[in-house]
């Protein structure tokens, strides 16, 4: 999972939400301060930005940043800003120590780690300067070290080579990432990693190379060799490693004043509270042995035995039955019988553990090895605890009790937790609806041959201290329509009110930044596109026949005026898009202006996808100029043709790219090359169309289950939007036009893999609502017969009720990483919506997905 989705739970229990917004105005850094004359400011997601308005940033260069830890940041600033404000140097800070907590947390960015003022210099003398004067000012104060960064001296210090300015360049893969100019004016990407790496031409100031002397001193003794890193966090490392002794240990790292959890402790504190713990236990066969812990570099190591086995996860990810297309009642009894015996191996494992008076406290699959003779043993013990008050700061989502139960409870609810994870891997939903709880329980009664009395502990682990207990038995105002959809019925028409009505009770029109709860990319990206924003849950409902409030639509159209200059311009991501629906509403001239403003910007700095590049926005001008007739729309569409042609003409580097499927990859190219083609009859572009879906066909991977699925490297997809699926949505439609062997051979296998019983997500890019909108799509084009694909869309959606959750009396589902409810066209509820009213039956009514004109060419020819 994106650890970043973890940071967007801590401000609201329902919806992502930034952890800006869980800050209230008074405790911000901002608060106290006079912004001084002549100055600007602006805030970004991240970031407080002050500038002269004078001043302009040079593109690159070195610059400083200073590291923070949550009590002392405020006065760090105080000296930060004092020294930029009287000099007049840019600089930007994270605005609130909430938010700088997230910054330093376990599972944030490793490359930006740390990073809690950073300074714009306006050259290396003004660099060297900013060092000597604040290098003693801010003696004393202690910070976590940034990785991507050269320290300075021992402080909260430190520099590094980088843009100044946004300038891009675009990838291998078609994608604009962020550049710097070499000294023979090319561009080269400005990459982030967590680790100091100038690029070779860029000169190190002299007085900087004490502090280079002192990063690369191989001088200290490490006794042991790294064979293979197992885990990053921003807490530190673990490494599989050789000791001098030539035995083969684990090595825990804990990075100072780093991977902070919710009660402020950093990876040190917890690496030496897993070495009390683990001496404590020492002797039980679930408990790795503590062979030695030391400080080296700063860092606290511990030095634990090496556990042959895999996780729990992978287990069960690997011997999971429901995955698979076609499921056999022995298979299934197969697992159920090793899931029960492993998760009783655990529960074992954690009484051992209780008996010995500790509370293991992250209690997960990854923390549970599996040996090979079955016997389990349990790993990181960093936040285990004798203290049966103590609460807790840091856990896994899906696992961690509410924060107010304490002790041997916590633990007991992250087991009965593992056992539905262990069949139903829906824990992640369950704080999100009370009711949830009795459903997914009978549905593993229901499903997996398990005993009652295995039920009965399940709830009596789930069953919180002070609480009447889970309701197994109550059920929302949704209860009845869950039902019946679980059971199969013809429930589509009242789902789709519920949802939709759940969707528009969800609305806030009374806030600037979003209008409705949806994906973390609302407010890292784009609020008001079709993938994440407004506009794509106005477009679901309209589409869906669902009355769109004008108050909604007034909201996106003004929107458009509070967005940034350089906000995205994509059809799914960006202003497009929005024009798109703008226009569908009604709003013809406001959605002409969005165009005017969209059209300015240069293609040389937009991807080559579908979701936010050029793919996209021929799509939308091709609408546009045929809707309105306007010859600047179609020149632009020849542009992006013109573009996208000799694009798909490259060869790839290394025949590979990271970039594969509908909405990012070749797949979506293909779909703009079909739609020019339905609209101009040019053979080339079908040439191109084929080009690109045999592209993202070489990505593909025959799965031994019987489907084809798209290759990641350590996972194969089968989803709509970053999968097989979507790559045979466009296989499906290229085969109206031409005969192609490979594509015809293509569609069953793919279909097969959207035909699993089990699906993790329930939106329409990543999860079943897609897998379902593909069915349809076969169904509904002809490639497959009614009568076959009829049973099995109808199978699909009657296993929405899974995901299903009641809120406030309405069906909602959950987004993208299962911790919050989502209602956006990507990964929520809206895309949910239009995968229903493709299931009753006609093509995704997404921009794009349709072709532009009723009638197939006369004749299907055969590819050369």
């Amino acid at each position: 999972m994106d650890m970043r989705y973890q940071a967007f739970c801590m401000a609201h229990r329902l919806f992502y939400e930034p952890v800006r917004n869980g800050v209230s105005e008074e405790n911000g850094l901002l608060v106290g301060r006079t912004i001084p004359d002549g100055w600007h400011v602006s805030e970004s997601s991240e970031w407080t930005m002050l500038i002269p308005v004078d001043a302009r940033l040079r593109n690159q260069g070195w610059k400083l940043h200073v590291s923070a830890c949550p009590d002392n940041a405020p006065a760090i600033l105080d000296v930060v800003w004092d020294h930029c404000v009287s000099r007049r140097i840019p600089f930007k800070f994270v605005p609130s120590q909430a938010e700088l907590v997230a910054r330093n947390s376990k599972y944030a960015d490793r490359g930006g780690s740390g990073k809690f003022v950073t300074v714009y210099p306006s050259d290396d003398e003004q660099l060297e300067q900013l060092v000597t004067d604040l290098r003693p000012a801010l003696a004393g104060h202690e910070g976590p070290y940034i990785l991507s960064d050269l320290r300075i001296g021992a402080g909260p210090l430190f520099v590094r080579y980088g843009g100044f300015a946004r300038r891009f360049l675009r990838s291998a893969d078609g994608e604009p990432v962020p550049a710097i100019e070499a000294p023979d004016g090319e561009l080269v990407e400005d990459r982030r990693d967590p680790t100091f790496a100038p690029p070779a031409w860029a000169r190190i100031p002299d007085f900087l190379a004490p502090d280079l002397a002192a990063r690369n001193d191989d001088s200290i003794d490490f006794p042991f060799t790294v064979e293979q890193p197992l885990h990053f966090s921003n807490g530190g490392g673990i490494y599989k490693v050789i000791d001098r002794n030539g035995r083969t240990v684990v090595l825990r790292e804990g990075r100072p004043h780093a991977g902070l959890d919710a009660v402020g402790r950093d990876a040190v504190t917890r690496v030496r509270r897993e070495a009390e713990i683990l001496e404590l236990l020492a002797g039980l066969p679930c408990v790795p042995q503590l062979y030695d812990s030391f400080t080296c570099w700063e860092h606290e190591f511990l030095v634990q035995e090496f556990i042959e086995g895999r996780t729990f996860s992978k287990e069960t990810v690997g011997r999971y039955p429901l995955i698979h297309p076609e499921t056999s009642d022995e298979e299934i009894a197969e697992y159920t019988a090793w899931a029960l015996a492993t998760l009783q191996n655990i529960r074992d494992a954690l009484d051992l553990l209780h008996e010995r008076g500790v509370v293991f406290g992250d209690l997960h699959p990854h923390n549970v090895i599996v040996r090979p003779d079955g016997e389990v043993c349990f790993v990181d013990f960093e936040i285990a605890s004798v203290d049966q008050d103590e609460r807790v700061g840091l856990g896994a989502p899906g696992y961690m009790a509410p924060p107010e139960v304490t002790g041997f409870a916590r633990d007991e609810y992250a087991m009965g937790c593992l056992r539905i994870a262990a069949f139903f891997p829906l824990n992640s939903i369950l704080p999100l609806d009370d009711t949830k709880v009795g459903d997914v329980v009978r549905a593993i009664g229901t499903r997996f041959p398990v005993p009652p009395e295995f039920l009965d502990v399940m709830l009596r682990e789930l069953t919180l201290p002070g609480r009447a207990g889970v309701r197994t038995t109550q059920r929302g105002a949704t209860g009845p329509l869950l039902e019946d959809l679980d059971a199969g019925r013809d429930v589509i028409d009242p789902l789709s009110r519920s949802v939709a009505d759940g969707i528009l009770a969800s609305a806030t029109p009374d806030r600037l930044d979003r209008l409705f709860p949806g994906d973390i990319h609302v407010f890292l990206e784009d609020s008001l596109g079709l993938a994440w924003g407004a506009a794509g849950v106005l477009h679901a409902l309209h589409v869906c026949g669902f009355d769109v409030p004008e108050a909604h639509v007034d909201w996106l159209s003004r929107a458009v005026d509070r967005v940034a200059a350089d906000h995205p311009v994509g059809l799914f991501n960006g202003l497009h898009g929005v024009a798109y629906v703008l226009d569908e509403l009604g709003r013809r001239e406001r959605a002409l202006a969005v165009l005017e403003r969209v059209m300015a910007h240069p293609l040389d700095l937009v991807p080559t996808g579908l979701q936010g590049g050029m793919a996209g926005i021929g799509i939308n001008m091709l609408h546009f100029a045929d809707a309105t007739g306007d010859s600047r729309f179609a020149a632009l569409a020849d542009d992006v043709t013109d573009r996208l042609a000799d694009f798909a003409r490259r060869p790839v580097p290394g025949g590979t790219t990271r970039l594969n499927g509908l909405v990012r990859g070749a797949a979506g190219r293909a779909m703009f090359f079909q739609r020019r083609y339905e609209r101009d009859g040019n053979s080339d572009l079908l040439d191109l169309s084929r080009i690109q879906l045999e592209r993202d066909l070489d990505a593909c991977v025959d799965v031994p289950d019987g489907t084809l699925q798209l290759d990641e490297g350590f996972r194969v997809l089968p989803y709509l939007g970053t999968g097989s699926a979507g790559i045979a949505l466009v296989l499906a439609d290229h085969l109206r036009y031409e005969r192609v062997p490979r594509f015809e051979e293509a569609i069953d296998p793919i279909r097969r893999a959207a035909e699993p019983e089990f699906v993790i997500l329930p939106g329409l890019f990543n999860g079943r609502s897609g897998l379902i909108a593909l069915l349809a799509h076969l169904r509904e084009s002809g490639q497959r017969p009614a009568e076959v694909m009829d049973p099995i869309v109808r199978r699909l959606v009657s296993r929405l009720a899974w995901h299903a959750l009641d809120v406030d009396g309405h069906v909602a589902f959950p987004g993208d990483g299962l911790l919050r409810i989502s209602m956006d066209l990507s990964t929520g509820s809206a895309g949910v919506l239009l995968a229903l009213r493709a299931a009753r039956g006609g093509r995704l009514a997404v921009p794009g997905f349709a072709p532009m004109v009723p009638a197939a060419p006369a004749a299907v020819v055969a590819a050369v």
